[in-house]
């Protein structure tokens, strides 16, 4: 092996390190969870076959080698304490590959680590990364072209009707994703001179800037505020320039009185109408999302305190979620995998050496940065304009949390500020020595081809069998809408488990979905709902067995017995699940339904009494408890009940329609429509419905004048003969 041929590897892998940041672009659409899966499969592909060349660069050449800085100590720890905490935690299988939503874990990880190996090892030079970093920022460009495109209505959003999302399906992501390059434009206006580039610069930051602004997250919007006050605040402190500490000052100045200005005038209707500073102004500690990031805080407090060294795994908290679940979250979405807060994540992922260890990352980085500043090998603006974006980084993750393209641009600065510590200098030092290896030793021969083997093993379990099952996985449930019998879909389903890769856990929730709508569904034969029925309980069995104590999956099984009509089983696998979550309240309204299909009415009061006195606010409790005691005919109690809870007995729900139907109480019935009338006037099928009751209560005039009433509402020719037909029908009787 040649030195000229070295170069050529090593100008291939700058090559592929400075095309992929494209990866932002891609988005899988065979894939489950496409802007997920795509991207992450890109990227640990590209640096699975790019980690195997540089370890075969790296063998021949010593200057290819790992340089040691703060950073990489930090990020070595780090990944140390995760894997120990993947190996003692409470799913370590999970803790590896996670899940197609998430596509993090340690198996993530890994390969981020290897990136960053990767790219400070080859990227030895200032040019190579202003060359990455100017990929990096056409393709943010793009980005927020997409975003605009979608803000004027071109292009559909993804996630919401309003927040901008672009290429990564999620506001959140995308606003972090294009506060890095803020950063990297902000390098580039101070490392470029020309006239015409820096307004160029200028352009794209505004734009990328409104754009941060119209995915309306909050956290980072405020942590870009932040950030530019703290940048400002570093430039008028430690700068000797006079003009600029004055204009600096003036900046801060400036951000004080806007934020002045938004307080002053939160309420007023400029503010309300704009959905974006809305949300902002809307933020208050008894605001409901962030009353229940409080309360999961909590949750997470208490689930660190159980395993305060190495936490409780990497992708294991929902488990805390489920444990510690306090039943004021019924607002919420019912699971959550993550605290949405990066102290929290990390302390339950791995404890409290896991947090040291991510917080002492930031240490480095500062601890870098001042000494690069105090060496002039950073400029006050450089040193100001990383410091800030950490800053900005980590304020928006105290209140959301990490993503493939976060951890990339996290992954690429921290390179950056790496690479300036070890400094070209070292470099120009390192070229005097001999570093090319004529002759490899055995042993080095046998590092080649372990590497080799190990990256040929990872593409295929790593990377290609969960790619085929999760192309699989979204095939199948397209052949559920156009598919007539349960044969193709279940052997689709088939076929992503013969995979046997991570990928089985979502395929059999995905079978449970599937096989409740096929119980369910009037147009399959009794046969295929036995063959779907035994299919998906054989599947959550087994995965209840590989997933213990998750309840998420014990409520799936349960439901599935109960379909099954397999009720006695059912309560068995939800008494387990309330074991494990004691105060989730959907657990027991599934309880005392099973009990409501055996008949055991007493038995089911007692269940919703149960979980009432667990949370007494939360009204859909207080509804069903008021159904199942009219379905025993204890009348009193349910609207006593009622009456305690809304401070009225007639309440909105059709449930109660339906209770009250089945004890033939329709002058309740009566009650109820009449209050859905006055609340939605233009609805006919409320006007009809009250008609129709007052027709069961022999109230025939009263029915005839409603339906005439109802025929000076809007409606279709159709439905206007239909109401014709009613009237003619209530004349009849009115006749007689």
């Amino acid at each position: 092996m040649s030195e000229r041929s070295i170069r050529y590897i090593v100008n291939g892998i700058k090559a592929i390190l400075f095309a992929l940041p494209l990866m932002a672009l891609f988005v899988a659409d065979s894939l489950f969870f496409p802007f997920i899966t795509g991207k992450n499969f890109l990227f640990r592909i590209v640096v699975e076959v790019l980690f195997f060349f540089w370890v075969f660069v790296a063998v021949f050449d010593k200057q290819y080698r790992p340089r040691k800085s703060a950073i990489l100590l930090a990020l070595t720890a780090l990944l140390l304490v995760l894997t120990l905490a993947t190996i003692f935690g409470e799913n370590p299988y999970r803790s590896f590959w996670s899940n197609y939503e998430r596509m993090e874990g340690l198996v993530g990880h890994i390969h981020l680590f290897g990136y960053f190996l990767i790219l400070t090892s080859v990227m030895r030079f200032k040019r190579d990364w202003k060359v990455l970093f100017g990929s990096m920022v056409g393709v943010s460009a793009i980005v927020t072209g997409y975003g605009f495109l979608q803000f004027f209505g071109k292009l559909a959003i993804h996630q919401s009707d309003v927040r901008l999302d672009a290429t990564l399906g999620n506001s959140g992501y995308l606003a972090i994703y294009l506060i890095f390059h803020l950063f990297l434009i902000s390098l580039f206006f101070f490392w470029f001179k020309n006239k015409w580039v820096r307004v160029g610069l200028v352009v794209l930051f505004v734009l990328e800037t409104l754009i941060i602004f119209y995915t309306a997250t909050r956290g980072a919007i405020l942590g870009l505020v932040g950030a530019l006050f703290l940048f400002a605040l570093l430039m008028a402190v430690f700068s000797k320039n006079k003009k600029i500490r004055t204009g600096f000052l003036s900046f801060l100045i400036f951000w004080i009185l806007i934020a002045g200005l938004f307080l002053i005038f939160k309420d007023s209707q400029f503010v309300k109408s704009n959905n974006v500073l809305s949300r902002l102004a809307s933020i208050s500690l008894t605001e409901t999302t962030v009353e229940s990031r409080f309360t999961i805080w909590g949750m997470s407090l208490k689930g660190f305190q159980e395993h305060p060294v190495l936490g409780w795994g990497p992708e294991n908290y929902n488990l805390v979620f489920n444990k510690y679940y306090e039943p004021k979250l019924y607002k919420q979405e019912p699971w959550f995998d993550r605290s949405h807060n990066i102290i929290f994540d990390w302390l339950i992922n791995a404890g409290i050496l896991g947090l040291l260890a991510y917080l002492s990352i930031f240490i480095s980085v500062l601890y870098i940065v001042w000494n690069l500043f105090r060496k002039n090998k950073f400029s006050l603006f450089e040193a100001s304009a990383a410091v800030a974006v950490f800053a900005a980084y980590f304020f928006h993750n105290i209140f959301v949390f990490d993503n493939l393209t976060s951890y990339f641009m996290f992954f690429s600065v921290l390179g950056y500020v790496h690479y300036s510590w070890v400094s070209e200098k070292d470099i120009e030092k390192q070229k005097e020595e001999v570093t090319f290896v004529k002759e490899i030793s055995p042993l080095e021969y046998v590092f080649v081809t372990g590497a080799f083997v190990l990256i040929v093993f990872s593409l295929y379990f790593v990377n290609i069998k969960p790619i085929l099952a999760c192309k699989g996985l979204l095939n199948t449930l397209r052949g559920v809408r156009i598919s007539q019998s349960v044969e193709p879909v279940l052997g689709g389903f088939d076929k992503i488990f013969s995979y046997n890769s991570f990928g089985t856990g979502e395929a059999r929730e995905q079978l449970s979905n599937y096989v409740n709508q096929v119980v369910a569904s009037p147009n399959f034969s009794q046969e295929d709902k036995i063959k779907a029925l035994t299919k998906g309980i054989d599947g959550m069995e087994k995965q209840v067995i590989s997933s213990s104590g998750d309840i998420r999956y014990l409520l799936m099984l349960s439901s599935l017995y109960g379909s099954g009509g397999r009720i006695d089983d059912a309560l068995v696998v939800i008494n387990k699940a309330i074991d494990l979550s004691p105060k989730k309240q959907q657990l027991y309204f599934m309880k005392a339904d099973f009990y409501l299909k055996q008949g055991k009415l007493t038995e089911a009061i007692d269940v919703l009494k149960e979980v009432y006195e667990i949370d007494k606010t939360f009204g859909e409790v207080a509804k069903n408890l008021a159904i199942v005691y009219l379905a025993n005919k204890e009348i009193d109690k349910a609207e006593q009940l009622l009456e305690e809870h809304f401070g009225d007995i007639v309440i909105l729900d059709k449930r109660l329609v339906n209770a009250y139907v089945g004890i033939g109480r329709f002058d309740r019935v009566r009650d109820i429509w009449e209050r859905f009338v006055l609340s939605d006037p233009n609805n006919i099928d409320y006007h009809v419905k009250l008609a129709a009751t007052h027709v069961q209560l022999n109230e025939n005039k009263k029915a005839l004048e409603i339906l005439q009433e109802t025929l000076n509402l809007s409606m279709d020719s159709n439905t206007r003969e239909q109401i014709k037909f009613y009237i003619s029908e209530v004349e009849k009787v009115l006749g007689n």
